[in-house]
């Protein structure tokens, strides 16, 4: 059996590859990242469509969001949501490179996506090199049924190579480029002497091969020939592995449960009685509202950051708890399953009691202390886990525990998406100014932090923009954003064009707005010694970043 097409699959690798040189090495983020995306896909794909390997539609289910997240990164430019679509994108790929030809992701448990994973991640040492070795001589059996099989021949076995022929194949190009090469240097010597514009294109061409940047040659040569690498490895484990995986059946598991009944009980039981006792003495303080901001010993951002951080502690410890006593516990009678599940919905219903509370104490803490984007994406996350914790409490009760993992997966996706539809430096200005302009008609004040609204992403400037032209905007509050809008202009980089790869919907409409407003800006602005300041109240400030080009608005 033969697999065509093998030299177009690693030269495929190489020039996906070189590709990701290409459009992010010094390049800001933008259309690049949907680019190289679709490039991969397209270049491990093609290799499969041309070879007639049979695909199953639900593993062409993954593609929706991979491609999905990779556009989204284009509308945000916020570092957080930026690192999520990333992670998730990176997570989908690999999931759909591990199961590519078994389609069985959707029927997977958590087991199933744990063994896989760490083949996949064995297989990015080896892959590679066994793609050169194996791929030439056979297919994974599975693929003889494959319909349209003229890739396969399943009569003749495969010639053995030539070793003598082998050298004189490649020798007729060798001599080519050798006789060419001194050539090429004479004629190119006489043409740079006749034309000094196509020297100096010719010098720009091999100016990056000097001494002085030999260091970042070797270094961009070595990264591209990893992710190559890498690239053929997903491809070798796509053709050779992701076919043999199989579903481990709950007639055979992979363990027999050896826990026995009531060592589980009682594990359950104290860690409940643990649980319990916390709820109980915490409820006054948990839900006891604006009157239990101050806390004995530490301020109430401590606790809630402290608290935060052991809640999801908690959770992880208490889900994981659960699924693991779920495998490895003995119940062999109607009344030890009824009891076990009694105590495993009581542990994930005080575990919920908990999230509960900590939601509420952090939505108190937002009230007083404005939105950052960490407390946001926690407010976000801490909604999903709630659903996460309602999955396993159906998933117990109708005995399908089976399908956490799927469920795990839509909730990852469905978290991704959430993000992204909240644009979250969009929120923290709505959310903030609001409560500034509240707590200003009340105290004839602004406790705006500008610092902070000056630090967030483009996705931060159309609301900025708007609350700024709003004439119902307090004076005061339209004076600290023109100061902070102003700043922002001043930000920009006008003088270096980025190549069209690298646009971004929200940097593009942020930099629109602000030159569109740049009049109204510079009144804000004042050109000291010491470098910008911005007139806030009558009273000159300096803008909070002083590496600005003073004649950026000339």
């Amino acid at each position: 059996m033969n697999y065509k097409f093998k030299r177009l699959t690693w030269i495929l690798a190489l020039f996906a590859a070189l590709c990701f040189d290409y459009l992010f090495w010094q390049k800001t983020t933008g259309v690049n990242v949907f680019i190289f995306v679709v490039l991969i896909l397209l270049c491990g794909l093609i290799p499969f469509w041309l070879n007639k390997v049979s695909i199953p539609w639900t593993s062409y289910l993954l593609l929706i969001p991979i491609i999905g997240f990779a556009f989204l990164s284009c509308f945000r430019s916020e570092s957080l949501t930026s690192v999520i679509n990333i992670l998730i994108i990176i997570g989908a790929l690999v999931l759909f490179a591990t199961t590519l030809l078994n389609g069985d992701w959707i029927r997977f448990n958590i087991q199933d996506h744990v063994v896989n994973s760490l083949k996949f991640l064995l297989n990015c040492f080896s892959g590679g090199i066994l793609f050169f070795l194996k791929v030439n001589h056979t297919l994974p059996e599975s693929q003889n049924e494959v319909s349209g099989s003229a890739i396969i021949d399943l009569d003749r076995e495969p010639e053995p190579p030539d070793k003598k022929r082998t050298p004189q194949k490649w020798l007729p190009y060798f001599r080519g480029v050798l006789i060419a090469i001194p050539i090429l240097i004479i004629l190119t010597f006489l043409l740079t002497s006749a034309d000094p514009i196509f020297k100096d294109r010719i010098q720009n061409l091999f100016s990056w091969f000097n001494a002085d940047n030999l260091g970042e040659v070797i270094f961009r040569l070595v990264y591209i020939t990893l992710i190559a690498y890498q690239l053929l490895s997903a491809n070798y484990f796509g053709l050779f592995e992701s076919k043999k995986i199989k579903k481990i059946k709950a007639a055979k598991p992979s363990w027999r449960p050896f826990l026995g009944f009531i060592e589980s009980w009682i594990i359950l039981g104290m860690v409940n009685l643990l649980f319990l006792s916390f709820v109980i003495l915490q409820f006054t303080y948990l839900f006891g509202g604006q009157s239990n901001i101050n806390l004995e010993g530490f301020t109430y951002s401590e606790y809630a950051v402290r608290g935060y951080m052991e809640l999801i502690a908690v959770v992880i410890i208490t889900l994981i708890l659960f699924y693991v006593m779920n495998l490895i516990t003995k119940r062999e009678t109607v009344p030890q399953q009824r009891i076990f599940s009694c105590l495993g919905l009581l542990l994930i219903g005080l575990t919920g009691v908990i999230l509960a509370s900590a939601l509420t104490r952090l939505s108190l803490y937002e009230t007083v202390y404005g939105f950052t984007r960490l407390r946001t994406l926690t407010h976000i996350s801490m909604i999903w886990i709630g659903l996460l914790l309602l999955a396993v409490i159906i998933l117990e009760i109708t005995h399908k525990m089976q399908h956490l993992a799927i469920i795990l997966i839509c909730l990852i996706f469905g978290f991704g998406v959430t993000v992204n539809l909240v644009n979250i430096d969009r929120f923290i200005v709505q959310q903030n100014i609001n409560r500034t302009i509240s707590s200003s008609e009340i105290d004839s004040g602004s406790t705006l932090d500008t610092r902070y609204l000056f630090s967030l992403s483009y996705d931060s400037i159309p609301p900025l923009i708007t609350v700024f032209k709003d004439s119902e905007t307090p004076e005061i509050i339209k004076e600290e954003i023109g100061a902070i809008l102003a700043c922002r202009l001043l930000s920009l980089d006008v003088s270096e064009k980025q190549p069209w790869y690298t646009a971004h919907f929200s940097r593009s409409r942020a930099t629109q707005l602000l030159e569109e407003n740049t009049h109204t800006l510079e009144n804000y602005l004042v050109f000291g010694e010491s470098g910008w300041l911005v007139k806030i109240d009558g009273e000159i400030k300096p803008c909070w970043d002083d590496a600005f080009d003073p004649d950026i608005l000339d």
